[in-house]
């Protein structure tokens, strides 16, 4: 039997007026089941008798403040899980920001609250919440189904650690995903909102070209986050077999000289060369979305990781019925230890690039599920201090088997 998904939803302020604003908003874009509260002892009492799935939570507050509730809610084993969203004054400092990660949560919103941007971001969080619960509905099912054989079979012990694996790669897959919405879309966001701050309240100072160039460093910040949301949609969609899968025959020289436009500005900023050495004609059959995120993924990476002054090639040519592309980089390496450990859910091996850019990871893991979705292999070759080359494989030609 299908079960409706209706997120419990807590909303935390001691103004009422803020809580009707809240409430009024939320009830007309989204089917929730909402709560309230206008202090931390309050909040405390509810998410101990009711299952709360995300909380809006005012920093300022009579007494218990929200990131002293916040500390609370997540050193408690039962509620440690809950995503929380504080709401308070701007914040141009982001020690704000700062403390209320520190406290344990996953976004900061400033206010006077923009709606479309509250309800981009609640849909976004419902979206991954929805999916956990889906997910622990589909296993639970699961669960049921094993314990029924395990009866039949007596085969209690062994059914039972498949089951417990199924359940810590769910729970791996939640953390992750709350792990980059808390970190890696925070960042693009503060800093499209920084620079057309700082556009429209000095716009007249600055010169026609140097309003184009916040004009163009914004839209770069806005591109960044959107390939970010991608992969997490893409890679939300693999865990649950929807993705469409489209094989087909094409040539992937035109597919990497176009991804290569889209990288290079990102490249120059780092003032890193970009170099292309193609076998002409060579055509690939694969899912042509999803081979264009892996050379994107795997173009990004190199540029993170390289210094400034250095390069990142891609190359392609034939290894038997196969056709390899290879992308090569001079940056820092990676640590042996790490290499077997890039491509698993369960293993966190995020590092900041040479510019102190974030990662999660999560876009090497998208890559080796679209590669091996389509037929292909994919691995490192990595020293420490000289660089990384990432191969993958392809079938060549057309009609080729691909599961």
């Amino acid at each position: 039997m299908e079960v409706q998904f209706k997120p419990e939803i807590l909303l935390v302020d001691d103004l009422e007026n803020n809580l009707f604003t809240l409430r009024s908003l939320i009830e007309t874009h989204f089917d929730a089941n909402l709560s309230e509260a206008t202090s931390g002892e309050q909040v405390l009492r509810i998410i101990n008798e009711r299952n709360i799935d995300l909380i809006l939570m005012d920093v300022m507050m009579p007494g218990m403040d929200g990131f002293e509730t916040a500390r609370l809610i997540k050193n408690r084993p039962k509620t440690s899980n809950i995503p929380i969203i504080f709401i308070s004054a701007y914040d141009p400092t982001q020690k704000l920001l700062e403390k209320g990660i520190a406290a344990g949560g996953f976004d900061y919103l400033t206010k006077p609250i923009d709606d479309n941007q509250l309800v981009y971001r609640l849909k976004m969080y419902l979206r991954f919440i929805e999916h956990e619960f889906i997910m622990n509905l589909h296993l639970r099912e699961l669960n049921q189904k094993l314990i029924e054989e395990i009866e039949e079979r007596k085969a209690t012990e062994k059914t039972l650690q498949v089951s417990q694996m199924e359940l810590r790669t769910a729970n791996a897959a939640k953390d992750k995903f709350f792990s980059i919405i808390a970190h890696d879309l925070k960042n693009p966001f503060n800093a499209i909102i920084g620079l057309s701050t700082i556009l429209l309240e000095e716009y007249d100072i600055f010169s026609a070209d140097e309003q184009k160039e916040f004009l163009l460093n914004i839209k770069s910040s806005a591109s960044n986050t959107f390939r970010l949301l991608q992969n997490l949609l893409d890679w939300s969609q693999t865990q649950t077999g929807k993705i469409a899968f489209e094989p087909r025959q094409f040539e992937i020289g035109p597919v990497i000289a176009e991804i290569l436009e889209l990288v290079r500005p990102s490249a120059g900023n780092k003032n890193i060369r970009l170099e292309m050495a193609l076998s002409a004609g060579l055509t690939v059959f694969a899912d042509m979305n999803m081979i264009g995120t892996v050379i994107r993924n795997l173009l990004q990476n190199g540029i993170k990781f390289t210094q400034p002054g250095g390069w990142v090639g891609i190359e392609t040519c034939m290894v038997g019925p196969m056709v390899e592309i290879s992308i090569k980089d001079t940056g820092v390496g990676i640590d042996p230890q790490k290499l077997n450990k890039l491509f698993m859910i369960n293993a966190s091996v995020a590092s900041s690039g040479t510019a102190g850019e974030e990662g999660t990871g999560l876009g090497l893991i998208l890559c080796h599920e679209f590669i091996e979705k389509n037929a292909g292999r994919i691995r490192i070759e990595s020293e420490v201090g000289k660089g990384s080359r990432f191969l993958f494989t392809l079938p060549g030609g057309p009609g080729r088997d691909v599961a």
